[in-house]
């Protein structure tokens, strides 16, 4: 029998349907990244030795002379920047329609000087220096007062939405905020409003409680399948501390969110085949950083199944997999130095 449960945090539903996975040439846990054998690709711009094939360098962690993570523009960018606070971002009207200049910031972090590293097997130290590039970049952006949105991202492999195999995440910042992050923030005010509480502090607490979806935990964040996950292996990482923007994460907290990251990441690699997926790092808007109402979180999905005519028509999701056996599952990995 199928069960329907509700997103606290957003109001949506998930039908959770378990008995689709019996269905023929069924998806899950078909669709996997091939691993990469090479270290080195000649006409890979991402590559160590090919800087010469990138926009110029907009920042980069180095040891020695080596440069371990790199961050240059992106070479075809959604968004432009046009200058601090140039006001290219003001709306233009034209006929009924309303407009505005392509303003913003679109980057890629090259997350290794190496081909076929991968996150989910790298040492611990460079995931770290990963993650402090993008507490670093979160914070710079944040400057310019065009920006309102900054949305830190993974897209790992074709079905992600990758175009080069070279590991990296890209980093964007937008001179509006959409109403699908409105409308997150509205939910979680409307939570505080009826309860003084934050929603994602309550799930916190709920889920350390009831044990049944937590995958792993440190000082710092939790990592959980929610209870109404939107696809199968769905997880998120939480701070346990209450902070509604990533910028106001700290260096410490950062190699701790790299350390419980890794974890994940490493689980989803070995029970699942080095699985396809995208991961977002869901902040409140730059001008929102002190909300008391919404927490900031990473969202990991990965790209087991496809949205089909159901989900597209009425924006509910399928989910064959709930969250209590993929946790479950997924506690059961070990984890490798």
């Amino acid at each position: 029998m199928s069960v329907i449960r509700q997103d606290l945090t957003t109001r949506d539903w998930t039908i959770f349907a378990t008995e689709r996975a019996k269905r023929p040439k069924y998806e899950c846990g078909v669709v996997k990244k091939e691993r990469v054998k090479d270290e080195y690709v000649e006409n890979c711009p991402f590559c160590k030795g090919n800087e010469n094939m990138t926009p110029k360098e907009i920042f980069s962690v180095k040891e020695g002379n080596d440069w371990k993570v790199r961050v240059v523009p992106n070479k075809y960018p959604a968004l432009e920047e046009k200058g601090v606070s140039s006001g290219a971002a003001d709306r233009h009207i034209k006929g009924i329609h309303l407009y505005m200049d392509g303003v913003g910031r679109h980057e890629v972090i090259i997350e290794s000087p190496k081909h076929n590293d991968s996150l989910a097997t790298v040492k611990l130290e460079q995931v770290e220096k990963v993650v402090l590039t993008y507490r670093q970049r979160f914070i710079e952006l944040s400057k310019n007062e065009d920006y309102q949105l900054i949305v830190i991202f993974k897209n790992y492999g074709v079905r992600a939405g990758t175009s080069l195999e070279h590991p990296h995440s890209q980093i964007a910042a937008t001179p509006f905020v959409p109403c699908y992050v409105r409308n997150k923030l509205s939910k979680s005010q409307i939570y505080f409003d009826d309860f003084g509480r934050c929603v994602f502090c309550d799930t916190i607490q709920y889920e350390i409680r009831d044990k049944k979806r937590i995958i792993c935990e440190n000082e710092d964040f939790i990592a959980f399948a929610p209870y109404a996950s939107t696809v199968p292996y769905n997880v998120k990482i939480l701070p346990r501390k209450h902070e509604s923007c990533f910028g106001s994460i700290s260096e410490k907290d950062a190699r701790s969110l790299a350390s419980i990251l890794r974890i994940i990441l490493q689980k989803l690699y070995y029970l699942l085949d080095n699985p396809e997926y995208n991961y977002v790092i869901d902040s409140s808007p730059i001008d929102k950083s002190g909300e008391r109402s919404y927490h900031w979180h990473l969202n990991i999905l990965p790209r087991l199944t496809t949205r089909a005519g159901f989900e597209i028509g009425s924006g509910i999701n399928i989910n064959t997999v709930l969250p209590e056996n993929c946790a479950k599952l997924l506690r059961r990995i070990k984890i490798r130095p």
